[in-house]
C-alpha cells in the first residue's frame, strides 16, 4: 500500500475469502515490520520499531541530545566558574564514559533515552570547560592558535565515526565502541591541572603558583620559584571578594548587555545554519558515510585555514569572511540547479566550500565569545550564548521541511540568515591582542 504505507488490509477477512473486493476491506494498522538490512542490519528504528505513529521518536532523539548538551553546558558551565575547571571536567567525562557504555547494552527505549539524556549532558559540560581551559592556560599568539585547533577534533570524530560505522554497521556495536573510547578519557584525571588563570581570579595565589612552577618545568624554562611569586604578586587578591556573575548580570550591564545579545544572535543563526546544512549536505551525497566523512574532514579543513585567517585579520573580519564565503555558496547553490546525473560536481562543490565556512565560523566564534566575556564568569557566558546554537539545531529537522513546500526554499532563509550574521557582527569590538577581561567591570571596558 504505496499510499497508506501504516496500514494493510484486515488480513482476517482475506483468509475468509481471498477473493473478496479489496474496496470492502478495511485497512487496519501493520502488527509486525519488516526491515531493509542491506546497509544495516540493527538500528534504534528496527530494534523499537520507531516507525509510522512511533516515527517521532527518532526525531525526539535528537531533540533529547540537544537538550542535553544544552543543560550540560549550562549546570557544568556554572559549576566550573564556581569550583574550577578541572574537577567538573574530571566528573563529565566519568560520566560521559559510564553513560556511553550504558547506551551500548540498554534494552528499554525510554531507559535509553534518559540515558541518552545524560550522556549529552557530559558531552555538553565536556566540550565547553575543555575549551575554557584550553583558552586560559596558554596567552600571546597560542590563545588564538590552541583554542582554534581545539575544535578539530569535532570533525575528525566525524570523520572517525563514519569510518566505524560502515565497518561495524550494528548500532550498538557502533556505540560500545565509540563507548570504550570515551572511558578511555578518565586517565586524563592524572594529567589535567587546574586553570591557573581561574586560580589567581579567585585568590588561590599558592595553587597557581605550584602549577604555574611545574609547568616551567616542563617546557624547559629558566624561571626561579622567587621570579614566579613576583609575577603573581602583582595579581594578588585583586578579585578575591568578588562574586562570579550570572548571565543575567551580562544582560543588565550596559556595554556587555549589547555584546551578549548579538553574540547570542549570532549563536543562533550558526547552530540552525550549520545543522541545516549538514543534513542538507548529506542528501546531495549518493553514499551516506563517505558524506559524513568528507563533512568532517571539511569541518577540519575549514578549522586549519581558520588558525592563519584570525591570526592575521583579528576576529570580526575572520568572522564576516567566513560568513560571507557561506552565504555566497549559498547562492551558488541556488543558482545551481539539481542534475538528473548521479553526481552534480558543481553543487557538491558550491555546497563543501559553504560547510567549510560554516566549520570556520564556529572555531571563530567561541574564539570570540570567549574572549569577550570575563575569567569570572566566562564559562557562564560562553555557556549562555552557545545556548542560542542548540536551539537553532532543534528548529533544524523543522527548516529541511520547508523543501517540501518550495524548492530552494532552507537555501534562501541560510542565506539571508548569513547576511544577517555579517550585519551582527559590526558593532562588536576587535579583541585581537587585547588582554583577556578578569572581571564584569574589565570586560565593560572593552
Amino acid at each position: 500500500m504505496e499510499e497508506y504505507p501504516c496500514l494493510i488490509f484486515d488480513t482476517d477477512l482475506l483468509l475468509l475469502d481471498p477473493n473478496l473486493d479489496k474496496t470492502l476491506i478495511p485497512l487496519v494498522p501493520c502488527k509486525e515490520f519488516i526491515y531493509d538490512t542491506s546497509m544495516f542490519p540493527r538500528t534504534i528504528v528496527s530494534e523499537w520499531n520507531l516507525v509510522c505513529d512511533r516515527r517521532w521518536l527518532v526525531h525526539a532523539c535528537q531533540v533529547v541530545m540537544m537538550w542535553g548538551i544544552l543543560v550540560g553546558g549550562i549546570f557544568f558551565g556554572v559549576v566550573a566558574d564556581k569550583y574550577g575547571r578541572r574537577t567538573p571536567l574530571l566528573i563529565a567525562i566519568v560520566i560521559e564514559g559510564v553513560a556511553g557504555l550504558l547506551a551500548s547494552v540498554i534494552p528499554w527505549f525510554w531507559v535509553f533515552l534518559i540515558n541518552w539524556f545524560i550522556l549529552a549532558m557530559a558531552n555538553g559540560g565536556i566540550s565547553l570547560i575543555a575549551f575554557v581551559l584550553c583558552m586560559e592556560v596558554v596567552s600571546g599568539k597560542w590563545r588564538t592558535i590552541i583554542p582554534v585547533l581545539h575544535q578539530l577534533p569535532f570533525g575528525l570524530g566525524n570523520a572517525l565515526m563514519a569510518g566505524l560505522a560502515n565497518w561495524l554497521r550494528d548500532w550498538r556495536k557502533l556505540e560500545l565502541a565509540l563507548g570504550c573510547f570515551t572511558s578511555s578519557f578518565i586517565l586524563f584525571w592524572i594529567w589535567i591541572p587546574e586553570s591557573p588563570r581561574w586560580l589567581i581570579a579567585s585568590g588561590q595565589m599558592d595553587k597557581a603558583l605550584e602549577i604555574l612552577v611545574q609547568a616551567a618545568k616542563m617546557n624547559s624554562r629558566e624561571i626561579s620559584v622567587k621570579e614566579i611569586s613576583r609575577l603573581l604578586s602583582k595579581h594578588v587578591n585583586p578579585m578575591a571578594n568578588k562574586s562570579v556573575p550570572t548571565f543575567s548580570a551580562f544582560l543588565k550591564s550596559k556595554n556587555m548587555r549589547m555584546k551578549t545579545i548579538l553574540l547570542s544572535m549570532n549563536w543562533f543563526c550558526t547552530g540552525l545554519s550549520f545543522y541545516t546544512f549538514a543534513q542538507y549536505l548529506g542528501s546531495i551525497g549518493r553514499d551516506i558515510f563517505i558524506a559524513v566523512a568528507v563533512t568532517g574532514v571539511i569541518s577540519s579543513l575549514g578549522g586549519l585555514t581558520c588558525v592563519y585567517v584570525v591570526t592575521k585579520v583579528g576576529r570580526k573580519t575572520a568572522l564576516g569572511l567566513y560568513q560571507g564565503i557561506t552565504g555566497i555558496c549559498f547562492i551558488l547553490l541556488l543558482l545551481q540547479p539539481e542534475s538528473k546525473l548521479k553526481a552534480n560536481w558543481a553543487r557538491l562543490l558550491f555546497a563543501g566550500i559553504g560547510f567549510g565556512g560554516m566549520a570556520g565560523t564556529v572555531p571563530v566564534l567561541y574564539l570570540y565569545s570567549g574572549e569577550i566575556f570575563p575569567t569570572l564568569g566566562r564559562n557562564c557566558g560562553l555557556v549562555g550564548v552557545s545556548t542560542f546554537a542548540r536551539v537553532g539545531s532543534m528548529i533544524a529537522p523543522v527548516m529541511l521541511l520547508l523543501e517540501g513546500f518550495l524548492a530552494g526554499f532552507p537555501l534562501l532563509i541560510l542565506t539571508i540568515i548569513s547576511i544577517c550574521q555579517m550585519l551582527m557582527i559590526l558593532p562588536l569590538p576587535e579583541t585581537k591582542n587585547v588582554n583577556l577581561p578578569d572581571t564584569l567591570e574589565e570586560a565593560e571596558k572593552i
